[in-house]
């Protein structure tokens, strides 16, 4: 008799145990859960800003990133939109990277602070002033004063100029949502700062000279884009020039196919893709040019 209080205090504490363990599993399953989902919804916005052929789902779709977390691929999508060729979206893009506050936004910022629409403009400048409000409270990461997209000293000052065409149906606002995608891929390499666009040959020397770093300038040209084998396909060209010279260095190359699409969308998709694969071997082509 006198065990019977010991043996329900055990079997008490073992059930206490039970359910305190069954409540963290839960928890974790549940932490898990809504993590996968927002990624899912991330990855959900950001394709819908890229690609959507509508400005007002891509305008919406930038507003809804400013309320997510602040991440690589947010960001990257946010500052790419700046060069959106509808207004609507690249004020909502500029709005809501002042609303991320991540100051890694603020070398795109720069420069679209001159965007021929006035609402732009005062986005973006308005983002500017908060984001270096919030990079004055914070460690630099770099030596050389600039905003080198993918971290560590900045070596190379690269501008992209506006890629070229001789394929039929491939429209100025397709062209201009290579270069902005350009921009945003080279910007995160290491070691590299994307020059303004439109920069003077004395502004780029002046640069080059004062921060001593090595100039280059990419010039695109889409070589084909179309239907083939129930998908389409796109070849590129990427010409690495030296900066301000303009003097070739090397041709880089790159294709993709997206399958089982057509349309502007795949087209897109699929330049995209070739572009993405001629950049692969620019770190090495720069690297080499640079001897």
């Amino acid at each position: 008799m006198r065990g019977e209080p010991m043996v329900r205090s055990n079997r008490m504490r073992r059930v206490c145990a039970l359910a305190l363990v069954s409540a963290l599993v839960v928890g974790a399953v549940g932490v898990a859960a809504t993590a996968l989902a927002q990624s899912s919804r991330t990855a959900y916005l950001v394709r819908l800003l890229r690609t959507s052929d509508t400005f007002r789902v891509r305008a919406q779709a930038a507003i809804s990133l400013g309320r997510m977390e602040a991440d690589e691929s947010v960001v990257g999508a946010l500052s790419g939109a700046l060069r959106d060729r509808h207004p609507a979206v690249r004020t909502a893009a500029a709005a809501s990277l002042e609303r991320l506050a991540d100051p890694s936004a603020l070398p795109a910022l720069r420069r679209v602070r001159r965007d021929r629409d006035g609402s732009v403009r005062r986005a973006v400048a308005s983002a500017i002033r908060t984001l270096e409000r919030v990079a004055a409270t914070r460690p630099r990461r770099e030596t050389n004063d600039g905003g080198g997209g993918g971290g560590g000293n900045v070596e190379y000052y690269v501008g992209i100029g506006m890629p070229g065409t001789k394929q039929r149906g491939v429209d100025r606002a397709t062209l201009a949502r290579a270069r902005a995608f350009l921009e945003r891929e080279v910007g995160q390499m290491d070691g590299v700062e994307v020059a303004p666009e439109n920069e003077s040959n004395a502004a780029a020397r002046r640069t080059l000279q004062r921060r001593r770093l090595t100039g280059y300038y990419l010039d695109a040209s889409v070589v084909s884009v179309g239907p083939q084998g129930g998908g389409t396909r796109a070849v590129v060209s990427v010409i690495l020039n030296t900066y301000p010279g303009r003097d070739m260095r090397a041709i880089l190359q790159g294709a993709a196919t997206v399958p089982g699409a057509s349309g502007p969308s795949a087209e897109r998709q699929a330049i995209e893709g070739a572009l993405r694969g001629a950049l692969r071997r620019l770190p090495q082509a720069m690297a080499a040019s640079r001897r």
